[in-house]
């Protein structure tokens, strides 16, 4: 600047100033010892280019150069930032390029486009998320409070931060102390009005929804900026602007994780990353697909809407299957709290909740395993604060030390056989086979050659004389025994020959006497 090198800017604007190597580090520290110095009304910018000889240099002695760009804020915050292989020069120089500084302009003068050119918005970049809320289980073993003489009668939202519960009524601001006790009630600041603040309950942190115009978010108007918030409420930062706005319906907004979630007119859901700064990520997860929308008025699945017409929740991140995104609100008339899966709609229930009358929100303690809610006229109270158990999942861990070292494995040597196992089961029979082919009917082979001529045969023997004799008694016999024989033949054969001549002879008999009657004899 030229309060502290006079005319130095009119000389490097005419022409390059030429150093040694020796001094880039004393002149470097006289330019940011002069920036601090410096009232903070104006900002600069310069380019060092810094030479660096090469591991291995050429035959031409060719030499590769960096370039270090150098930006002075108006807050005196200096950064340098080294581009290797910017360009490549054969002489050993040190350019130093400078310009007249850029005039300061308070953000509040500043378009949103101008302050983005000038620096003051930076671009979209993706932010680390914290980690992840998912809800394991919601029990309903709770303790009370009865909030009515801080709050008046019921009014907006409930949230918490890391130490406290906050709730939105009639007469102002309640705050009661974080944990089951409920302990520390009291109206932290009367005439409080609406607003449209949620708490991350993993990092603690407030945030404001606010419309186009920077004013409280309403159903019905554009989402456009998160404000981010103190603990005492007062405004941190200049607000993070959204990628897209968004077109909201009836008024609905879910936290966590370092992300909110809400749903426009169209029924389309959208997560913003939340922050404080710049232009904030949004992303379209695409149209619900259960049909019931969920601000529908006591419906099965609808989460009721609060005296102020707002409606807030849980937003849980599912690490477990590939970072599923669902919310978790009350259920009031079923008494229910449910987890909603986002877009896909599919609804299940994480707990069945006594009485829970007119609960339009909920939010949860991570420290301590407690999920906290309000209702009107709840467990025999006239404004219920009431905190629950909960499970939730535990973020992973660092990772571990190294074990140690493990053994050289031994030489392994063949055990002892085992016993043999059971018999197996007998096998199901096979299948039937295709039929064969038929075989083919052979060649017939030709007749054999005649055999040879056997031997002339040896003559029969001589016929034997009779020897045996037939004596007369035994001739005598056998002649008998043959007439006797015929004798019997003839007497049988006799006997049926008779008898159809003796039947004749009665047939003709019975004829004669047809022709007679008898006659009657005379009475006397």
């Amino acid at each position: 600047q030229d309060g502290c090198w006079p005319n130095a800017s009119r000389r490097m604007a005419r022409r390059p100033v030429r150093l040694k190597r020796t001094f880039v580090a004393p002149l470097i520290a006289s330019a940011i010892a002069c920036t601090l110095a410096s009232v903070p009304v104006e900002r600069s910018g310069g380019n060092l280019v810094r030479e660096e000889l090469p591991k291995k240099r050429s035959a031409q002695g060719s030499r590769r150069w960096q370039r270090a760009v150098a930006a002075v804020s108006a807050e005196g915050q200096a950064q340098f930032m080294l581009q290797a292989d910017a360009a490549k020069y054969n002489s050993t120089r040190l350019f130093i390029r400078s310009h007249r500084a850029q005039t300061y302009y308070p953000r509040r003068y500043l378009s949103f486009r101008h302050r983005r050119r000038e620096g003051v918005i930076s671009p979209r970049r993706r932010r680390t998320l914290p980690d992840p809320l998912f809800l394991l289980q919601m029990l309903d073993e709770c303790t009370s409070v009865d909030m009515h003489n801080h709050s008046g009668d019921d009014g907006g939202l409930l949230w918490s931060t890391k130490t406290n519960i906050w709730y939105e009524g009639d007469a102002g601001l309640v705050r009661y102390d974080a944990g089951p006790q409920l302990t520390g009630g009291s109206l932290w600041k009367d005439n409080w009005g609406t607003h449209a603040v949620h708490g991350d309950p993993v990092t603690g942190k407030l945030y404001e929804l606010q419309n186009n115009n920077r004013k409280v978010l309403k159903s019905h108007e554009t989402f456009s900026y998160i404000q981010c918030l103190r603990d005492n409420y007062t405004t941190d930062g200049v607000g993070g602007r959204l990628g897209t706005p968004i077109a909201i319906d009836d008024y609905m907004a879910f936290v966590g994780g370092g992300e909110v979630a809400v749903q426009d007119k169209n029924n389309i859901w959208y997560v913003i990353e939340l922050g404080c700064t710049g232009t904030l990520n949004t992303t379209s997860l695409g149209v619900d697909q259960n049909s019931p929308r969920m601000n529908a008025k006591r419906g099965e699945y609808s989460l009721v809407s609060c005296e102020r017409g707002q409606r807030g929740g849980i937003l849980e991140r599912d690490d477990h299957h590939g970072g599923q995104r669902s919310v978790v609100y009350p259920n009031y008339p079923h008494n229910r709290v449910l987890r909603r899966d986002i877009p896909s709609g599919k609804v299940i229930t994480l707990t069945s909740v006594r009485d829970m009358s007119d609960a339009c929100s909920l939010s949860v303690d991570y420290d301590r395993n407690l999920w906290y809610w309000h209702g009107e006229s709840a467990r025999g109270k006239r404004e219920a604060l009431v905190a629950c158990e909960a499970r939730l999942r535990a973020p992973k861990g660092p990772p571990g030390a190294p074990g140690p070292k493990g053994e050289q494995p031994k030489k392994a040597y063949a055990g002892a056989p085992g016993a043999p196992g059971p018999p197996g089961k007998v096998g199901h029979w096979g299948k039937r086979g295709p039929v064969g082919n038929p075989g083919k009917v052979g060649v017939r082979g030709e007749p054999g050659a005649d055999g040879d001529k056997g031997k002339t045969g040896a003559p029969p023997p001589a016929p034997q004389p009779i020897t045996g004799k037939t004596t007369v008694p035994y001739f005598v016999g056998a002649l008998g025994l043959h007439v006797l024989m015929l004798g019997v033949v003839y007497m049988i054969l006799s006997s049926r020959a008779t008898k159809p001549q003796m039947a004749k002879k009665a047939e003709d008999a019975g004829a004669d006497m047809d022709g007679h009657e008898e006659l009657e004899r005379p009475e006397h």
